[in-house]
Protein backbone atom coordinates (compact mmCIF):
# COMPACT_ATOMS: atom_id res chain seq x y z
CA UNK A 1 0.00 0.00 0.00
CA UNK A 2 1.33 3.35 -0.69
CA UNK A 3 2.46 6.08 2.20
CA UNK A 4 -0.30 8.48 1.33
CA UNK A 5 -2.98 5.63 1.64
CA UNK A 6 -1.56 4.27 5.24
CA UNK A 7 -1.70 8.10 6.36
CA UNK A 8 -5.73 8.85 5.21
CA UNK A 9 -7.35 5.40 4.94
CA UNK A 10 -5.32 2.43 6.38
CA UNK A 11 -8.49 0.33 4.97
CA UNK A 12 -8.70 1.38 1.95
CA UNK A 13 -11.36 -0.64 -0.58
CA UNK A 14 -8.88 -0.07 -3.75
CA UNK A 15 -5.60 1.99 -4.10
CA UNK A 16 -4.82 5.56 -5.30
CA UNK A 17 -5.98 9.04 -4.47
CA UNK A 18 -9.75 9.06 -5.86
CA UNK A 19 -10.68 6.51 -3.66
CA UNK A 20 -9.34 8.84 -0.69
CA UNK A 21 -10.94 12.31 -2.81
CA UNK A 22 -14.75 10.60 -3.08
CA UNK A 23 -14.79 9.44 0.52
CA UNK A 24 -13.64 12.90 1.96
CA UNK A 25 -16.49 14.29 -0.10
CA UNK A 26 -18.91 11.61 0.81
CA UNK A 27 -18.25 12.13 4.38
CA UNK A 28 -19.00 15.36 4.33
CA UNK A 29 -22.09 15.53 2.56
CA UNK A 30 -20.89 16.86 -0.31
CA UNK A 31 -21.96 16.51 -4.21
CA UNK A 32 -20.36 16.79 -6.93
CA UNK A 33 -22.20 19.41 -8.20
CA UNK A 34 -21.14 21.37 -5.11
CA UNK A 35 -18.05 20.34 -5.37
CA UNK A 36 -18.08 22.11 -9.08
CA UNK A 37 -19.43 24.74 -7.92
CA UNK A 38 -16.95 25.70 -5.28
CA UNK A 39 -13.93 24.51 -7.52
CA UNK A 40 -14.37 25.65 -10.52
CA UNK A 41 -13.74 22.26 -11.87
CA UNK A 42 -16.18 20.51 -14.37
CA UNK A 43 -17.81 17.76 -12.32
CA UNK A 44 -16.96 14.91 -14.75
CA UNK A 45 -13.42 16.05 -14.40
CA UNK A 46 -14.18 15.78 -10.46
CA UNK A 47 -15.53 12.21 -11.26
CA UNK A 48 -12.86 11.31 -13.37
CA UNK A 49 -10.48 12.14 -10.14
CA UNK A 50 -12.07 9.90 -7.97
CA UNK A 51 -11.96 7.41 -10.13
CA UNK A 52 -8.52 7.57 -10.97
CA UNK A 53 -8.95 7.74 -14.63
CA UNK A 54 -7.15 10.84 -16.07
CA UNK A 55 -7.12 9.59 -19.64
CA UNK A 56 -9.93 12.37 -20.34
CA UNK A 57 -8.37 14.77 -18.55
CA UNK A 58 -5.91 17.33 -19.74
CA UNK A 59 -2.46 17.83 -19.35
CA UNK A 60 -0.85 16.08 -16.58
CA UNK A 61 -0.05 20.40 -14.88
CA UNK A 62 -4.07 20.55 -14.71
CA UNK A 63 -4.73 17.20 -13.36
CA UNK A 64 -1.68 17.84 -10.59
CA UNK A 65 -3.84 21.87 -10.07
CA UNK A 66 -7.42 19.83 -10.41
CA UNK A 67 -6.31 17.65 -7.56
CA UNK A 68 -4.40 20.02 -5.27
CA UNK A 69 -7.51 22.45 -5.31
CA UNK A 70 -9.84 19.63 -5.20
CA UNK A 71 -8.35 18.06 -1.75
CA UNK A 72 -7.71 21.64 -0.29
CA UNK A 73 -11.49 22.01 -1.13
CA UNK A 74 -12.24 18.91 1.23
CA UNK A 75 -10.10 19.54 4.04
CA UNK A 76 -7.42 17.12 2.90
CA UNK A 77 -3.45 18.04 2.37
CA UNK A 78 -3.29 19.08 -1.45
CA UNK A 79 0.31 19.70 -1.74
CA UNK A 80 1.11 16.19 -0.99
CA UNK A 81 -1.76 14.64 -3.16
CA UNK A 82 -0.58 16.72 -6.15
CA UNK A 83 2.87 15.71 -5.24
CA UNK A 84 1.71 11.83 -5.27
CA UNK A 85 0.20 12.44 -8.50
CA UNK A 86 3.19 14.14 -9.69
CA UNK A 87 5.25 11.10 -8.86
CA UNK A 88 2.73 8.48 -10.49
CA UNK A 89 2.86 10.62 -13.76
CA UNK A 90 6.73 10.94 -14.12
CA UNK A 91 6.99 7.04 -13.45
CA UNK A 92 4.63 6.65 -16.16
CA UNK A 93 6.27 8.37 -18.41
CA UNK A 94 9.62 7.10 -17.72
CA UNK A 95 7.92 3.40 -18.48
CA UNK A 96 6.63 4.91 -21.88
CA UNK A 97 9.56 6.41 -22.74
CA UNK A 98 11.64 3.21 -22.12
CA UNK A 99 15.53 3.01 -21.81
CA UNK A 100 17.79 5.36 -23.39
CA UNK A 101 20.32 3.08 -24.43
CA UNK A 102 20.33 -0.47 -25.93
CA UNK A 103 21.76 -3.38 -24.47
Amino acid sequence: MREIDKSYAPQAERPGIGHLLELARQRQGVTLEEAEKATRIRSDYLQRLESDDHSAMPEPIYVRGFVKAYANFLGLDGDRFAAQIAFWQERRRRARRGPLWGN
